[in-house]
């Protein structure tokens, strides 16, 4: 594969399925050599056997990302196999459901583990070797904007996310590299299913009559990625057909849920 990213190594955590599965993919095809970090091995493998059928450059690594010496492990073999890593994607998560008077501890902290710990973790390990044109981006989620309904730890984690992302761009933005998040709106993924199976007819709600898709997002991505968006940084960008704008969600859950 041949592209503007011909050279460069992207490690994508949750490149296993879903979400961070089509980014990895779509940054394959502009020609970078991927490293699919994911709990789940053989979906990560599934991943990169896909890039390497298409003739890319790709290796598979499991990682739990809220383990630190694992997201240790999982930055050195991906330097030691493909290269300096100058493309991070944090996408690795996981959803919960419950309201805040009823969440258990451990389930706060687990998510908060996952999405934000996990992001400081990778972060950490690569921007000091990082150069110019180098990124990070970060999957946050319009629930991190607006808030969501049973998901105050998912909220307030990708909430989290985008403060991270804002501090973080401002603190290499001299050394040319930019930190942008993507905030998904409602995504066929397995997270986003659960709800679909719920309130199935939700798609009416959104403005452009539509679920998205995880090309919706991995397309940012891979403009993010590239060449063309070096005067873009510390931006959270929303990708969810406009639903923000009317914010029906939490209203459609609850009128479902007969509260």
């Amino acid at each position: 594969m041949q592209g503007e990213l011909t050279g460069k190594v992207a490690l994508v955590t949750g490149g296993g399925s879903g979400i961070g599965r089509a980014i990895a993919l779509r940054l394959a095809q502009q020609g970078a050599a991927i490293s699919a970090v994911d709990v789940n091995l053989e979906g990560a493998k599934a991943t990169a056997e896909e890039v390497k059928a298409a003739r890319g450059k790709a290796i598979a690594i499991q990682c739990d990302v809220s383990k630190e010496e694992q997201v240790n492990g999982a930055v050195k073999e991906t330097e030691e196999k493909l290269g300096n890593i100058g493309i991070l994607v944090n996408c690795a998560g996981v959803a919960g459901a419950s309201f805040l008077a009823d969440m258990a501890t451990e389930e706060w902290l687990r998510l908060l583990d996952i999405h934000l710990n996990g992001a400081f973790y990778f972060s950490r390990a690569v921007i000091r070797s990082m150069k110019e044109g180098d990124r990070i981006i970060n999957i946050s989620s319009v629930d991190g904007i607006v808030g969501r309904v049973l998901g105050t730890h998912y909220s307030a984690a990708k909430g989290a996310i985008n403060a991270f992302t804002a501090t973080a761009a401002l603190e290499v933005a001299h050394r040319g590299i930019t930190v942008n998040a993507i905030a998904p709106g409602l995504i066929r993924t397995a997270i986003g299913n659960m709800l679909i199976e719920v309130v199935p007819e939700f798609y009416k709600e959104i403005p452009v009559l539509r679920y998205g898709e995880p090309e919706d997002v991995a397309a940012l991505a891979a403009f993010l990625a590239s060449p063309d968006a070096g005067y873009i940084t510390g931006q959270t960008i929303v990708v969810d057909g406009g639903a923000a704008l009317c914010h029906p969600m939490n209203r459609f859950v609850l009128q479902s849920m007969a509260l």
